[in-house]
């Protein structure tokens, strides 16, 4: 395996927006590093939207980033995505196929704060991907050397975390999202350190 493209049918996709049917959602593509930049994301790109075209679905949604070097929002322009909504680290983006437009309305988070360490951490599935993956084996860690300083709840992305949270993957520490795109074990340790640091200031 050189890569893939992770994505979902509108109908069973766990993404925090309502969506209508025959829409394609992207969760995450990825190339490995050594065979970056050899057209093969171009190629593989190519044959998911004929396969999508073959079977009749009206376009393409991916939730792209600000952050280079993980779904950055340029390379999905370059292929014709164009942005429907913004948002904080991020850009919601269409590619037309068979509709030029779709009907798409982002859901209300409900992250729980309940008072149980300084630090919460929330974590909804963050597997889609091998960043999200990496970034909560970093947590588990990390958290774990704070003690009961930090508490860290951990919940499957499925229809009842969606339909319960508003939210089907994401990592939040005190009720607002981190750790958008690759992160290192040492910034996980910096970031929770800097919520312990403003939490004994306060």
């Amino acid at each position: 395996m050189i890569g893939h493209i992770y994505w979902a049918p509108s109908e069973r996709a766990l993404v925090p927006y309502r969506t209508e049917p025959g829409v394609a959602w992207i969760y995450c593509e990825w190339i490995k590093r050594p065979h970056q930049g050899r057209g093969y994301m171009r190629a593989l790109f190519s044959a998911f939207v004929e396969y999508l075209k073959g079977e009749g679905y009206k376009g393409v949604l991916v939730g792209a980033t600000d952050y280079e070097g993980y779904m950055h929002y340029s390379h999905f322009a370059k292929r014709g995505f164009r942005v429907i909504q913004e948002g904080d680290g991020g850009k919601l983006m269409y590619l037309p196929l068979a509709r030029e437009t779709v009907e798409v309305e982002p859901l209300v988070p409900r992250i729980p704060v309940e008072g149980k360490a300084p630090v919460e951490l929330f974590v909804v599935g963050s597997r889609f991907c091998p960043v999200g993956a990496a970034t909560v084996l970093y947590l588990r860690k990390v958290a774990a050397e704070f003690g009961d300083r930090v508490s860290m709840v951990e919940v499957p992305a499925g229809p009842e975390a969606l339909a319960r949270y508003g939210v089907a993957d994401g990592i939040y520490l005190n009720g607002m999202p981190v750790f958008f795109g690759p992160v290192t074990e040492e910034q996980v340790r910096a970031v929770i350190e800097g919520a312990l640091s403003s939490e004994g200031q306060e």
